[in-house]
């Protein structure tokens, strides 16, 4: 009957042990939506990225860059809820986000990527924030004006290698 007793308590055990684990995985693997929308920003970035460096046409690179200006307007969204002393500034660029792409690529330089069209800010992580959305929306300036040769194929690459560096930044800030 000891015998018994002990297999039976011995199995339980195990069985219970077993089973935390799983369910302990499960709960941390669940993506949150900050982490699925980060996930989802990386990929179509690298994609992007990967499609500007083949120099695929330009109305295909419209369309990404303006998906990725799309999804980094939600990144910002959530990145106010955790830093609400970015409010104000990512904001107001997100009022300008549908205008961005239509001006002349100096001007997003000075308004946008040098902030003359911004309010200020105090707390540098806002900065890496904006570039989420300023870098796409420049490469869909670039691609809305046509690539006249490699040296905007060129320029509209670097302008997305710069963004997944502010993109390292923004999901250190986020997680």
């Amino acid at each position: 009957m000891y015998k018994l007793v002990m297999a039976v308590g011995a199995l339980t055990l195990m069985t219970a042990c077993s089973k935390q684990p799983e369910l302990e995985q499960r709960t941390e693997s669940a993506p949150t939506e900050a982490t699925s929308s980060l996930a989802q920003y990386k990929a179509q970035a690298e994609t992007l990225l990967a499609d500007i460096r083949i120099e695929k046409d330009a109305a295909a690179l419209e369309a990404q860059s303006a998906d990725l200006v799309t999804l980094s307007r939600t990144l910002l969204n959530e990145f106010v809820a955790k830093y609400p002393q970015c409010q104000t500034y990512l904001d107001a660029l997100d009022k300008a986000a549908d205008i961005i792409p239509t001006l002349p690529l100096e001007e997003i330089e000075t308004g946008y990527h040098a902030d003359g069209k911004l309010p200020k800010f105090d707390d540098p992580v806002c900065y890496h924030a904006k570039d989420l959305l300023v870098h796409p929306a420049t490469v869909q300036a670039i691609a809305m004006k046509g690539f006249s040769g490699a040296e905007d194929y060129k320029s509209a690459e670097m302008e997305i290698v710069e963004v997944i560096a502010h993109f390292d930044q923004v999901e250190r800030a986020l997680k």
